[in-house]
């Protein structure tokens, strides 16, 4: 039976970044494990700039692919915000392409290949980065010099990083060691001049940055039209994931009237203010989603604080239902698969309960029933 407690997750508030001078204190942010839908990696967050600096040395991930999407700070103004990131990327660490980002884009680093820094260029309020990854994380590789002046490597994967200011501790990534309150934009521009000095211009990795296209949808009026979207492989080879930004303005009905089931693919719903700054203060609203294990035994999972709802795989969702909406409201449902999307409803055909698919082709093991069903509608 389905335990609706643990289909809303509320981001908690947590100060782990407050000491992470030029970034926003606290970051939502939402991490799958099996306790949520075993077998599924997928993982999202907000890490806000909030001043010009920069992010990370350069590295590799030997066993992930890594993805950053940039934004301005308002959500709600997506294709008007001023910002620019230069973003690092190449074959090396001692020569990289530089890339500047201005609009909301979407930056693949692949697994083995260097990236950052990631260089806050221009910030306004503040430029939104969302961080995730396609493999495991464990294998952070990156280069430095030891007290020789020669270049080791260093390889994090079964080792623990300790506390630079306490080695016995291990490392809680507070900030206090690399990120420095008296930094000027003038230090960050010295720290970036080698970067550029030795950067590539073969354009080896230009394919690696997509923007964020415009959608012009028939969501109704309560969305901002047009919205944000990535349809994966659509836009970018080699990706999986799915995603859009949805900013809802009123109450509104939205989704579908049916309860479907997208079959094999899990859905993870997020719900935030549109201040990414402020994304908890920026939230005033009431969302009800209906969930069910059968499209007969739907229940609600009502609630009023940002956070992410979790549909696994076979689950039945019916419509989303923004209750109140007294400041615009961030909708991002995250597709973390490159599976069919199949929809999934039930319908009543010659007195009987049949389950209807919208793609057949997805139908490879059908059952008894699938098999009826399908002939019917062949036949019709």
């Amino acid at each position: 039976m389905l335990e609706l407690e643990n289909r809303f997750y509320p981001f908690p508030k947590k100060d782990n970044k407050v000491n992470w001078a030029g970034y926003a204190p606290y970051r939502m942010e939402f991490f799958n494990d099996d306790s949520f839908v075993p077998g599924v990696d997928f993982g999202q967050g907000f890490l806000v700039a909030t001043r010009v600096g920069t992010m990370d040395i350069p590295h590799i991930h030997d066993g992930a692919h890594n993805f950053f999407v940039f934004t301005g700070a308002d959500l709600a103004k997506l294709f008007e915000s001023e910002f620019e990131v230069a973003f690092c990327i190449g074959d090396t660490a001692q020569s990289m392409e530089i890339y500047s980002i201005t609009k909301p884009s979407i930056v693949w680093a692949p697994a083995g290949v260097f990236h950052s820094p990631v260089y806050f260029k221009k910030v306004k309020r503040g430029i939104n980065t969302m961080l995730s990854y396609v493999g495991t994380t464990i294998g952070r590789v990156y280069p430095r010099e030891d007290s020789q002046g020669n270049e080791e490597w260093i390889y994090e994967k079964d080792k623990i990083r300790y506390c630079v200011k306490d080695p016995a501790s291990p490392c809680t990534f507070c900030g206090l060691c690399f990120t420095d309150p008296n930094q000027t934009e003038e230090d960050v521009r010295k720290y970036m001049e080698p970067f550029y000095k030795n950067a590539s211009t073969v354009g080896k990795y230009r394919h690696c940055i997509v923007e964020l296209r415009k959608d012009y949808h028939t969501l109704g009026d309560a969305v901002m039209n047009p919205r944000c979207v990535f349809k994966g492989k659509e836009d970018m080879p080699n990706t999986v994931q799915q995603f859009s930004f949805n900013i809802v303005t009123k109450p509104c009905e939205l989704g579908d009237e049916q309860p479907v089931s997208n079959g094999q693919v899990a859905e993870f719903l997020w719900f935030s203010g549109c201040d990414v700054v402020e994304p908890w203060e920026s939230f005033d609203a009431e969302i009800e989603v209906m969930l069910g294990d059968d499209p007969e035994q739907m229940k609600p999972v009502v609630f009023d604080k940002p956070g992410m709802v979790i549909v696994p795989p076979g689950t039945w969702r019916g419509k989303i239902t923004v209750k109140r909406a007294g400041k615009p409201i961030c909708f991002i449902p995250f597709y973390p698969h490159d599976k069919p999307r199949y929809r999934l409803t039930q319908e009543t055909v010659n007195g009987k309960k049949v389950l209807v698919y919208n793609d057949e082709t997805t139908i490879t093991q059908p059952t008894a029933g699938d098999e009826l069903f399908l002939q019917m509608k062949r036949s019709r």
